[in-house]
């Protein structure tokens, strides 16, 4: 077994080290602040609590997966729920659909009463063809160490279109303009990228949604960084908080040549902790501009690639839920057809205990300029969801802003995809995960990712 040092505290960092040290590996994990998960934060106040980072998850079995696969079972450590209302789609034109999540016939029946027979027959086809789509990505390329497109296949890259963008697959299977902006949105949910960016696979996502439905955790997402630290703790890995890795350590391979190999690391305050297999869960342009001293090319130039969409505001609001006008887990507000502008969504926390009795925990979430003007926290944010058919502006009680970081990269090109490097990297002993690594940003993929990385290690 190996001494493994696993560097930054996020969930890919927190599960890889709960898979490693049930495998018998001596296992230390240094993080730089004082608290553990990374991008899954919580903000209370007033009696309000809202989830800075994720609030809600598709794939619960990667996080059923982990707990399994480290010890006790997550049903026998915290609860796991399904998301039970419909999303909200509220077009320009003043339509609203209600839209199940986790229901192939009730996504059918709600799409016939609102955008009649045609359309639901689309959608419903649209959605059951991404089938093969799902498969190809799930045993190809996220619950194995992904070999790149070669690994695909030229088959693979067939079924999932390569080369050809989300927005021009949306547009050649729904004629109806208001149900293409339903799938861009199940693809896109934070607007991070215009849907003529990113590859057409990514409407896969609306295959996943409705087929596995979306969870939460009451008590919000810091109950799961709370239950990984707890598995830390039983599989005795030392936790280090406040210790910041200030350098990865390496030297040549044995066999000489230009390779070289983890044997640690150095702590800003000059302690080192060696070690044979490094995990890093950060930024991989922090790993490789400031704690590698010679980067292999390769990781340089997949971070050279990468895009990353910088912070931004997200106004917080505490709304009464007057008589039976509480809102439901997420309302999306839709522009115009063919409008440059991002939807704005409004998520309600699907936990009754974020908000005191007859109240409700939003947050108000929307890429661009609008999402620049959630930073001012201004009544003309209001207003414009007032516009766009929520008037919410009666009903606040508590607004806050508060600034949320970037999830990961976003979509570059529909040839080019997110440009993250693979789990294994080419320095002997150093692996990377989280939202900057393969397969990407987001809970269930992050935990894949730490899934994909133990793999790698075992092979090593």
């Amino acid at each position: 077994m190996a001494q493994v040092v696993v560097v930054g505290g996020g969930l890919g960092g927190l599960a890889a080290a709960a898979r490693l040290a049930k495998l018998g590996h001596d296992v230390c994990l240094c993080e730089a602040t004082e608290r553990l998960g990374g991008a899954v934060a919580t903000m209370e106040r007033d009696g309000f609590r809202w989830d800075l980072g994720p609030g809600t998850m598709t794939l619960p079995a990667t996080v059923r997966d982990l707990f399994r696969k480290s010890g006790r079972p997550l049903e026998r450590v915290r609860t796991l729920l399904p998301v039970s209302t419909p999303r909200r789609h509220v077009f320009a034109d003043g339509t609203t659909l209600e839209l199940p999540v986790e229901s192939r016939s009730g996504q059918r029946d709600a799409l016939e009463a609102v955008l009649g027979p045609a359309a639901a027959t689309a959608w419903e086809n649209t959605v059951d063809d991404l089938t093969p789509v799902w498969e190809v990505l799930r045993t190809r390329a996220l619950e194995v160490p992904f070999g790149g497109g070669r690994a695909l296949g030229a088959a693979g890259l067939r079924t999932m279109g390569y080369g050809r963008s989300l927005r021009g697959f949306a547009r050649s299977r729904l004629a109806e303009p208001r149900l293409r902006q339903v799938l861009e949105y199940a693809a896109l949910p934070d607007g991070g990228a215009p849907a003529s960016r990113a590859p057409a696979f990514t409407a896969v996502a609306a295959y996943v949604e409705r087929t596995f439905g979306s969870w939460y955790f009451p008590g919000g997402f810091a109950e799961l960084t709370a239950a990984l630290r707890d598995r830390l703790t039983e599989r005795g890995v030392s936790v280090r908080l406040g210790a910041e890795v200030a350098a990865v350590t390496t030297e040549p391979n044995a066999v000489g040549g230009t390779h070289t190999s983890v044997t640690g690391v150095r702590l800003a305050d000059g302690e080192t902790l060696p070690a044979q297999v490094v995990v890093a869960d950060v930024d991989v342009r922090t790993l490789t501009d400031r704690m590698l001293d010679r980067p292999p090319g390769s990781l340089r130039r997949g971070v050279r690639s990468l895009r990353v969409p910088p912070p931004r505001p997200r106004l917080l609001l505490g709304v009464r839920a007057d008589g039976g006008s509480r809102l439901p887990y997420e309302t999306v507000l839709h522009p115009a057809p063919g409008s440059a502008g991002p939807p704005i969504v409004v998520r309600a926390a699907p936990d009754e205990g974020a908000a005191p009795e007859g109240h409700q925990a939003v947050s108000v979430c929307a890429a661009g300029e609008v999402g620049a003007a959630a930073g001012e926290g201004t009544p003309e944010l209001l207003d414009l969801l007032a516009e766009r058919g929520l008037d919410l502006r009666d009903r606040v009680v508590t607004r806050v802003v508060a600034p949320v970081p970037s999830y990961g990269p976003t979509w570059r090109g529909a040839w080019r995809g997110l440009g993250v490097p693979a789990n294994r990297t080419d320095v002997g002993g150093l692996f990377v995960v989280g939202g900057t690594a393969h397969p990407g940003p987001g809970v269930p993929l992050v935990l894949l990712g730490a899934a994909t990385a133990v793999q790698e290690i075992g092979r090593a």
